[in-house]
């Protein structure tokens, strides 16, 4: 056998497109099963050593196993391969070799040509027909993700399994699953990412708790559930890559026996889109802490109650959605009737005490006779509007939403907006979001870095105007982090609305006198946090919660 040993160092600076953040099938595909006639290519032994250097897409620093999620850098370190594999229609024939990483973008090892070669290593790789470069990420062969055949063997070749593909992290998921390759050499191998990661935070679980995830597209019939483990506050994470140029819809998303909506977004190579849901059908993902030992998830939006021959419930669509002057809250012409149909989103308060039944004993009346809402001083709700099971417009008794408590400095309003803290100090600012004014509440771990908001906790010196907030910044930045936004939607006096856009007005759970319950508002220039009475027949804005602990 004739060989000529080369040691040459090749180098290629080229540029990457930076990952970007927005929100599995289970074949396995032959990335590089590189034949002759459809048969693969007899090994032959011809070792040719070589040392390429090999840039990335984006490349920004060193250390790839410390993905830096806000700069979104990822790098090579020890244990990284490069497999290398192509066609030389001349001389050296098939050639296959993985490379082990030196350092910097230096990666060395052997090719194994088909046929002997006495070529050079430049020119067999800069004059093959077609060649390619995989990059195995250090421990490819534990997560099962990426794998080779015969890797000292010209027939080698690298198969690939994204159901394979599921990490408790998206930084593991980055590091492990980010399939990157070139298709093409001059001086050196650039590479570039292949599929795209998906990247999930699922709140609304059991604290400490393992939970089955199955992630899979419709047709996967023979997909698994993975276990995962939640936090102490009930979040599950996890991330998995999928094939770009896909709808994220086109899968599925199972956590705990629970559906999760997915957006139907499509993936780009080398983008990580991070999706957050709550496993509680129309919960919020930000937790409030509403006493020292308790927390809730609010609802997406105000309670709405659409009369169409029967009565239905739902949440508000966006959070800054309400009703105000339109039908519904202005067509309600006695107890729990309307004229024709419509939505109402502002209920009067109904006291244990009433004998209403049916859409009226949740304050859907223009009866102004206050003590017809009931009559006892201190007494509950008759029916708390969390029994009526927010779910697909459903009405399932008991469901486990609930109406925040008030009084003085001890109740759950007061808590959550005078009492609790958050690493950042911040609470609640007044806004206007998506051109609606209103009030927005920060959970329990907000940060800054999310998004900067002006005048906040200020109960008299701040307007509406202070924090201007448009529907992308509100979804993406704020939302996303679990913030909820209560929208001035009025209040109602009969059958007649004032104030909406100028005023909101917001319903706790606790009676005050025989003709009055607790409640607070605020406007562009006031709010206290602090509680007081209205009368029972005022209509009022009702936001529910569901206990997340």
């Amino acid at each position: 056998m004739k060989t000529k040993n080369i040691f040459k160092t090749l180098a290629l600076a080229m540029l990457m497109p930076t990952m970007l953040l927005t929100t599995a099938c289970s074949s396995e595909d032959d990335l590089a099963n590189n034949t002759l006639n459809s048969q693969p290519v007899a090994k032959k032994g011809y070792a040719l050593p070589v040392t390429v250097n090999v840039s990335r897409e984006g490349d920004k620093g060193s250390n790839r196993a410390a993905y830096n999620e806000s700069t979104r850098t990822l790098s090579f370190s020890a244990g990284d391969k490069l497999f290398v594999s192509g066609q030389d229609n001349n001389t050296a024939g098939s050639f296959k070799g993985v490379l082990t990483w030196v350092s910097g973008g230096t990666f060395s090892g052997s090719i194994n040509t088909q046929n002997e070669y006495t070529g050079t290593a430049d020119a067999l790789l800069t004059d093959a027909a077609y060649v390619t470069a995989i990059l195995l990420p250090a421990g490819y062969e534990s997560y099962a993700f990426l794998s080779i055949e015969d890797e000292t063997d010209c027939s080698a070749w690298v198969g690939m399994d994204l159901s394979k593909a599921f990490a408790p992290t998206k930084k593991a998921a980055v590091e492990q699953f980010s399939y990157e390759s070139a298709y093409s050499y001059s001086s050196g191998f650039a590479l570039a990412p292949q599929n795209a990661i998906v990247s999930f935070t699922i709140s609304g679980l059991a604290a400490n708790t393992e939970v089955a995830v199955l992630f899979k597209e419709a047709y996967d019939t023979g997909a698994t559930p993975v276990n995962v483990t939640t936090d102490a506050s009930g979040v599950a994470t996890f991330a998995v890559a999928v094939d770009y140029n896909n709808y994220i819809d086109n899968y599925t998303l199972t956590v705990d026996g629970i559906d999760i909506t997915l957006p139907a977004k499509t993936t780009e190579k080398g983008h990580i889109y991070n999706i957050t849901r709550n496993a509680i059908p129309g919960a919020l993902i930000g937790q409030f802490s509403v006493s020292d030992t308790k927390k809730v998830y609010f609802s997406k939006g105000n309670l709405q109650a659409t009369y169409n021959t029967s009565w239905t419930w739902a949440f508000a669509t966006n959070q800054w959605d309400y009703i105000g002057n339109a039908a519904g809250n202005t067509s309600i012409n006695g107890v729990g009737t309307i004229s024709g149909t419509g939505t109402v989103d502002l209920f009067g308060w109904v006291g244990a005490a009433c004998a209403w039944t049916g859409a009226a004993q949740y304050g859907i009346s223009n009866v102004k006779q206050s003590a017809q809402y009931g009559y006892v001083e201190g007494e509950a709700l008759k029916s708390d509007w969390g029994t009526l099971a927010i779910t697909n417009g459903g009405n399932t008794a008991n469901f486990g939403w609930r109406t925040l408590t008030s009084g003085d400095d001890s109740g759950e309003w007061e808590y959550l907006f005078k009492t609790r803290t958050t690493p950042s100090g911040v609470r609640y600012a007044h806004a206007t979001v998506n051109d609606v004014p209103g009030l927005v509440l920060l959970p329990d771990d907000w940060s800054t870095d999310y998004y900067s908001l002006d005048k906040v906790n200020d109960a008299t010196g701040t307007a509406y105007t202070d924090n201007v907030i448009s529907s992308s910044d509100w979804t993406s930045k704020l939302e996303a982090h679990g913030a909820v936004f209560l929208p001035a939607g009025g209040y109602r006096s009969g059958a007649e609305v004032s104030y909406a856009g100028v005023q909101g007005t917001y319903w706790s759970s606790t009676s005050s006198t025989t003709m009055s319950a607790l409640g607070f508002y605020f406007v562009s220039t006031k709010f206290a946090g602090n509680t007081q009475g209205f009368t029972r027949n005022r209509g009022c804005s009702v936001r529910l919660v569901y206990d997340a602990n």
